[in-house]
This record gives C-alpha cells, sequence and structure tokens, in this order.
C-alpha cells in the first residue's frame, strides 16, 4: 500500500518547486470553481450559503449542519481586507522582483528575473485594481450592516493570495522549460 502511494506522487517528486507552484495554483483555482458550481446547483447549499444582506433568511432549524454553518458570518464591510491583502501583496512582489533584479541574497524567488513587459503590465493591473476597490470601500460605499458567510471571506482572500503568485509563477517561466 505505502508503495502505491509513493508511486503515485513519483511523478509530483520531479518537479522544480515553479512548477509544483503552478500546479497547486491551478488545483486550487479548479477546485474552488468546482465549489460555487456544486453550491450554486444543489439547492440546499445554494439557500444556505449564498444569500447575504437584505436576501439572507433567518434560521430555519438551528439544528441542521447547513444551517449552523451558515450562520457563521462576518461583516459585509471586511471586503476592504481582499483589497488591502492584494496591494500588500502587489508591493511585496515588487519589492522581490526588484531584489532579484538587482542579485540580492534576499531574493526568494529566482525566477522573477524571467518577468517580461506583459507581467508587469498585469502586475500593475492587479495594483491599480487593488488600489481603486480599497479606495471604493473605503470611501465610495455606503456603510451597511450586512453580513457574509466566512466561507466567501476566506474564499476571497484566498483568491488574492493565489492571483498575485500566479502572475508571477505562470508568466516568469524559464524559456527551456515548457509548461507542466
Amino acid at each position: 500500500m505505502g508503495l502505491h502511494i509513493v508511486q503515485l506522487f513519483a511523478p509530483l517528486m520531479a518537479l522544480d518547486s515553479q512548477s509544483l507552484l503552478i500546479l497547486l495554483l491551478r488545483l486550487y483555482f479548479l477546485s474552488t470553481s468546482a465549489a460555487v458550481l456544486l453550491v450554486h446547483f444543489v439547492q440546499p447549499l445554494h439557500k444556505a450559503f449564498i444569500p447575504y444582506g437584505k436576501t439572507r433568511r433567518n434560521l430555519n432549524d438551528p439544528r441542521s449542519l447547513l444551517d449552523r454553518m451558515s450562520a457563521i458570518t462576518v461583516p459585509k464591510a471586511w471586503f476592504w481586507h481582499y483589497y488591502s491583502l492584494s496591494i500588500s501583496l502587489s508591493i511585496f512582489w515588487g519589492f522581490m522582483f526588484m531584489s532579484c533584479s538587482n542579485g540580492s541574497q534576499i531574493c526568494g524567488f529566482p525566477w522573477l528575473r524571467n518577468a517580461d513587459w506583459k507581467t508587469w503590465l498585469v502586475w500593475g493591473m492587479m495594483l491599480v485594481q487593488g488600489c481603486r476597490r480599497f479606495y471604493e470601500s473605503l470611501c465610495v460605499l455606503k456603510p451597511s450592516s450586512a453580513r457574509m458567510w466566512i466561507g466567501h471571506y476566506l474564499v476571497g482572500c484566498t483568491f488574492y493570495v493565489a492571483m498575485s503568485i500566479a502572475v508571477f509563477a505562470e508568466n516568469c517561466r524559464n524559456p527551456k522549460r515548457t509548461t507542466p
């Protein structure tokens, strides 16, 4: 049994760290997309987890596992956390690129040296989008008492982390290697 598990994961062990990171990012995006589709099409899940704010329903049966899970909420006003995280990560990756380009010892991602203008365009667009949405969240949107399910909040946070990594991991490939 143990040998079969090792054989199953052997191709993963042969991947370099960047290829493994790309594989994990793709698995993350596929699994979250599959989860969203599942929740959308399975009616009890849809009723429990999709509505927020005014469309959120009161608990019918607080003993139900779905109702107890959907009752774990955070303020919808926390959306600004997504954009704060996005901006922070954009700044981090910009700093890492400069460090790697200058041959600094604090460069933790040597493959960043392979960034081309398209990568920087996408990075810049992510930074501008994060700044714009951060500003809107704090200065434009009206305060609300609406709440969202904590799962939505966590998926939003992990999305911005994964996107910030994907911008560079996917686009800073060594030209001699092929994409996994």
